[in-house]
Formats: structure tokens, sequence, C-alpha cells
């Protein structure tokens, strides 16, 4: 008689049962969600805006050019990763053996939601007109 080994425990449970793909998709994409909106704040603090002529960084007088370098080199980062956890959750909760309707529902409702969420952030604050003085 074959001893079963840890793969082979679980597996069945991974595979019939769509709950812990679920959960690992919902977790990844809240995760991307709060890295996501992150990255738009910061975006919005280094006074990036899409309001002017073409993409313009808005000048503040409390601070200089390498805090706005950094700022926007971050929320670039930011939206990269978020982007690459969201595309891992849906890997993640697409994944399996046929998986089912629901858990296709579920797992395109919270990236939808995610995605709605982080890219009204980056429209609300790419779209602050620069001040008409310093």
């Amino acid at each position: 008689m074959r001893r079963p080994t840890l793969v082979t425990a679980l597996a069945p449970a991974t595979c019939r049962y769509g709950a812990v793909r679920i959960v690992g998709s919902a977790s990844l994409t809240i995760a991307a969600t709060l890295i996501g909106l992150f990255g738009a704040l910061m975006l919005g603090l280094a006074g990036l805006s899409l309001a002017g002529p073409g993409l313009t960084v808005i000048e503040y007088a409390d601070s200089d050019d390498t805090e706005r370098a950094i700022g926007i080199g971050m929320g670039i980062i930011a939206l990269v990763v978020w982007l690459v956890l969201l595309l891992s959750a849906v890997l993640v909760g697409l994944g399996g053996v046929h998986p089912k309707r629901e858990r296709r529902a579920t797992v395109w409702s919270i990236v939808g939601l995610s995605t709605v969420l982080v890219m009204g952030a980056l429209i609300a604050v790419l779209a602050t007109p620069p001040p008409l003085y310093h």
C-alpha cells in the first residue's frame, strides 16, 4: 500500500474546491488595491498633472526636484506592482481544472472593483489642475 504524500493529500482540496482559490485571489486583490492607491497618492503628492498643457509637474514651494522625482518613481513602481499583483490574482482565481461560473464571476468582480478604485483615484489625482500662482 502506497503512503500518501503531502502533495497528494492536498491536491483534491485545491482542485475540487474553488474557495481556496477565491480567498487567495481576494487576498492578492486587496493587497494590489492598497498598493495601487498608494501609487496614485504618491503621484498626486509629487504634483504630477495632466490637466495643464500635456503632462506637467506642479511646482510647490516647499519641495525640490529630488523629492518630486522620488515621488513619481515610487508612484510608477507601485502602479506596476499593482498591475502584477492584479494579474496574479486573476491567474490564481481562474487556475485549476475547469473553474466554475461562480468562481469566475467572483474573481472578475473583485478584480474589476480594484481596477475601478485605482483608476478612479488615478484619474482624480491626474486631473488636478496646477495652481494659477505659486
